[in-house]
């Protein structure tokens, strides 16, 4: 019989975790908002939201920014929200909540060529945040890239990053995946891209089609 390599069967038994993962996460978007959730599940979440949009908009009151960035990061912010505070908890980084805030709404104004960029990045600086920006900078941007290989997987074109944030029943079960992820591998917002290597090629090539069609329903 042949022997198979330790670094084969490493190889082997990566792959086949990126494809439950991959499967998984398949299976979550296109299962979104089907069923009950649980009253308390729901209000938490809504009250999570309230909150996160109570400090953005003391954050744009402050540095009078646009109002409209309210509107156009809001449930985008409170996506992320979640993922990126256990990235910099993991890496023992005690970062406020407010903060947080600010650099998610930072990386997203970056990220759109948004015209208040400025201003962010300044306070930014002026909190000594300035090298925890990139990182979740990488993040955003690599989930970004993330939903487009399920987005152009599904239908074959892909979105800007605007879009994909108005897209909640992509963004909501991608956080779950990323953030027991992050968890399982105690990442930190420093090895954050090492998250993304190779689930972006399962998530691209991923073809059980009865799951794709319920996922390409939901565009519509």
């Amino acid at each position: 019989m042949e022997k198979v390599s330790t670094i084969n069967l490493n190889l082997l038994t990566e792959k086949l975790y990126l494809e439950g993962v991959t499967n998984s996460l398949y299976e979550n978007i296109s299962n979104y908002g089907v069923g009950d959730i649980e009253a308390s599940v729901l209000v938490e979440s809504l009250m999570t939201e309230e909150k996160n949009k109570d400090m953005l908009r003391d954050l744009v009151n402050d540095l009078k920014l646009a109002p409209k960035l309210i509107f156009t990061f809001g449930s985008g912010i409170t996506a992320f929200y979640g993922p990126i505070k256990e990235l910099l908890d993991s890496g023992g980084l005690n970062i406020s909540e407010e903060n947080i805030i600010l650099l998610i709404l930072t990386s997203l104004c970056l990220l759109t060529g948004q015209p208040d960029i400025k201003k962010l990045v300044d306070k930014v600086k002026e909190e000594g945040l300035y090298s925890t920006l990139k990182g979740v900078n990488d993040f955003i941007s690599e989930t970004k890239n993330l939903l487009n290989s399920v987005i152009k997987n599904t239908l074959g074109v892909s979105h800007s990053l605007l879009d994909i944030l108005g897209f909640t029943f992509l963004l909501v079960p991608t956080m779950g995946t990323l953030s027991k992820l992050i968890n399982e591998y105690g990442l930190t917002i420093g090895n954050v891209k090492t998250l993304f290597t190779g689930l972006l090629l399962s998530v691209a090539t991923y073809s059980v089609k009865a799951v794709i069609n319920k996922v390409k329903n939901k565009f519509n």
